[in-house]
């Protein structure tokens, strides 16, 4: 099985990128909303298990000069990928191997962090218990393991296709052709009987709109791979349990629904919490987790809680938008903000209206929750309702809020402020990592732990924020490059637009966290 694996990822390398939720820095916030003291996140050591080229670690270890970093991988090809990015780039804190996850041993040492991501359910049960049992060995003892992996309930509905894809796949085909061959085929099943609105065609029509958005490595490797075993979460526990590790929470936290307060009514105060969880899927039919494990020897609260929240700093990259006609008839004082993931939320609720009108202004900065709760009050006391004043004035009501809106993704839980601009200088310089990155493609590392998809114009001014050029050089190269044709942009603008073009730019590389301060 090894030498099967080793070859097809040899053959269509996984898509190397940030993983947001595996920063140490978003691992660390999770557990302190849950009552553990994490190890210092900026410095603190990091291995990374089936790392790929290893733009996840490396770009964290960009950020974040005195932690180490150590990747692994099956893939030489990737591996050698990615020291080539690592030698580029200088850096000193990290290191990347191509090794099997059953291969590492004690001159590895102990971790604070370990990250696991897209792995489990991909490879054989050795593989499997190789990732739990060096989990267990090598994480400190305040350390915290990341671990993804497909689920049961959802995952049943979801093999289906990938059953179907299976057995019309050519193996004797190239990967080009079979991934190919597989959307071609699904494409048919969807449109087979678009009239049918069976529980059967919708199911199948629901599963292709998800592949459809799988990128042609994450097809591959997802749904044409001979091993993908999905486990219920109690399955998971308790294979983790037997190496001595316990569950502290999800690295994305469950969203709040109609069902799961439903469910809590029927559990009862303080369930068992595996099964709680478990109950969970059951009820929302989850198919992917990321879950946290810690050693049995800590203790952890059930639920995130409120009173940690003051701890922390928040961030938010959602900008408001105008709420659509129906949602503005429906209440007076109705708005709506937006993440560039496209998660809306639209309320009148005023303390949450208040806190992402302060988080927007402070955007992409992750600001600490004493300056959060000091802007909602400031805002909120210039209302005519007094009812509100007082609201505002307790931080409970704030960080509950905020702990409401974080399932969704609008807002994230930060250990730490952020290391970026929040406004692009007289000279605007972008991270060095990035820039590179942007000579090789379109989709680059931010200095807050995310991606980014460039246009064509970001991509070339990008590669010219060195710190030397100021507005009015920036522009001039603009301009040159829509004369010579090396840069070609959609309503071509005017020399006397380039200046308004330009900031428009800038503006928008620096929300999404590219410029250094």
């Amino acid at each position: 099985m090894a030498d099967s694996l080793l070859e097809s990822y040899e053959t269509v390398a996984y898509l190397s990128k940030v993983i947001p939720l595996t920063d140490p820095d978003s691992i660390a916030a999770n557990a302190i909303l849950h009552g553990v003291t994490p190890p210092p996140p900026d410095r603190c050591r990091v291995l990374e298990l089936g790392c790929a080229a290893g733009m996840n670690i490396i770009a964290a270890a960009f950020v974040s000069p005195k932690c180490q970093f150590v990747g692994i991988d099956l893939a030489p090809s990737q591996i050698q990928l990615g020291q080539m990015i690592v030698s580029e780039m200088g850096l000193q804190n990290i290191r990347l191997e191509a090794r099997s996850i059953d291969a590492v041993d004690d001159s590895f040492g102990q971790f604070d962090y370990i990250i696991c991501h897209g792995v489990y359910s991909w490879v054989p049960p050795q593989i499997q218990d190789a990732i739990l049992r060096l989990c267990a060995k090598h994480l400190a003892p305040n350390g915290i393991a990341y671990v993804s992996y497909n689920t049961y309930p959802g995952w049943h509905r979801r093999a289906m296709l990938r059953d179907m894809l299976l057995f019309h796949d050519d193996r004797s085909l190239p990967p080009v052709s079979r991934i190919a061959r597989s959307r071609e085929f699904a494409a048919f099943l969807a449109g087979a009987d678009k009239d049918n609105s069976s529980l059967h065609f919708a199911t199948i029509r629901e599963e292709v709109k998800q592949l459809d958005a799988q990128n042609d490595q994450h097809l591959f490797h997802e749904q044409l791979e001979p091993y993908n075993e999905p486990v219920y979460f109690w399955q998971f526990m308790q294979r983790a349990s037997e190496h001595g590790l316990q569950y502290l929470c999800e690295a994305k936290p469950t969203s709040v629904t109609p069902s799961t307060r439903k469910l809590e009514q029927r559990l009862g105060p303080e369930p068992d919490r595996i099964r709680a969880e478990q109950y969970t899927d059951f009820v929302i039919g989850r198919t992917f987790r990321r879950t946290l494990l810690s050693r049995t020897a800590q203790e952890c609260a059930a639920t995130p809680q409120a009173e940690a929240v003051q701890d922390l700093y928040l961030r938010s990259r959602a900008i408001q938008v105008p709420p659509s006609d129906e949602d503005a008839k429906t209440a007076p004082g109705v708005e709506s903000f937006r993440t560039p993931n496209e998660v809306t939320i639209t309320t009148n609720n005023p303390v949450v209206l208040a806190m992402f009108h302060v988080l927007s202004a402070a955007a992409p900065a992750a600001i600490a929750f004493v300056d959060l709760h000091r802007g909602v009050m400031e805002r909120l006391h210039a209302a005519p309702d007094t009812a509100v004043h007082h609201a505002a004035d307790d931080p409970l009501v704030v960080a509950n809020a905020a702990l409401q809106c974080a399932p969704t993704g609008l807002l994230e839980f930060r250990s730490a402020p952020s290391k970026f601009a929040t406004r692009p200088s007289q000279r605007p310089k972008a991270s060095a990592l990035a820039r590179w990155q942007s000579i090789h493609g379109d989709l680059v590392p931010s200095l807050g732990h995310w991606s980014v998809t460039l246009t064509g114009l970001e991509r070339f001014l990008l590669q010219h924020l060195d710190g030397t050029n100021d507005r009015g050089q920036l522009a001039r190269l603009v301009d040159g490059a829509l004369r010579t044709g090396e840069l070609d942009v959609a309503g071509t603008p005017t020399r006397e637009d380039l200046a308004r073009v330009v900031d428009d730019c800038l503006l928008h590389l620096t929300h999404a966290g590219l410029l250094v301060s």
